[in-house]
């Protein structure tokens, strides 16, 4: 998307310009900020997409917003910038490019567990050593629960998705039943 790739221009400026400056975690830390507000705020997304709102007062809400809670004067810049090209509505996949870049230069997968029931620190740990293993980078998963899985798990790394679940062997198997494969064909 258009979208996506505007964001990640201006994602990798300032990624390249804080770890020139060796602020990469601070800028880190601002852009994960905006993106939570993005995500968590419909309203907050609404204001940064809407034609209606001039860019002067969108920085001016933006500066109210997150007023002395940037760690870094480029993440500031940054949405100075953005508001005067009138490309503000990107500042959310500025954000999340800008953390997808930091991820791979901090060899950091992320990843959600899906598990039916819930897991002990143990076996989440054991789970990230695996992934660890396997890949060689760091693993962060965010664990999630749901008692429709019957039993077992379900990984998603990436765009990999590991089925382990109860459910899904049933799905496979009352597939395999409807198919009729295990009828004597003539």
């Amino acid at each position: 998307m258009i979208e996506d790739r505007i964001g990640y221009r201006y994602a990798k400026s300032i990624f390249d310009l804080a770890k020139e400056k060796n602020m990469l975690e601070e800028v880190r830390e601002d852009m994960s900020l905006i993106h939570e507000t993005s995500v968590a705020n419909r309203d907050f997304r609404s204001m940064l997409d809407s034609p209606l709102i001039p860019a002067r007062k969108k920085e001016v809400i933006l500066k109210a917003i997150f007023k002395d809670k940037f760690g870094s004067e480029f993440t500031r810049l940054l949405i100075s910038i953005l508001v005067r090209k009138g490309r503000e509505r990107y500042l959310d996949n500025a954000a999340k490019s800008f953390l997808q870049l930091y991820d791979i230069a901090k060899h950091i997968q992320r990843g959600k567990l899906v598990s039916a029931a819930p897991l002990s620190a143990e076996q989440i740990a054991a789970i990230k050593e695996e992934v660890h293993k396997e890949t060689g980078d760091q693993f962060e998963m965010e664990v999630e629960v749901d008692p429709t899985l019957i039993g077992g798990f379900v990984l998603h790394i990436g765009d990999r998705l590991f089925d382990g679940s109860i459910a899904s062997s049933l799905r496979k198997l009352e597939q395999e039943f409807s198919d009729k494969s295990y009828i004597k064909q003539f």
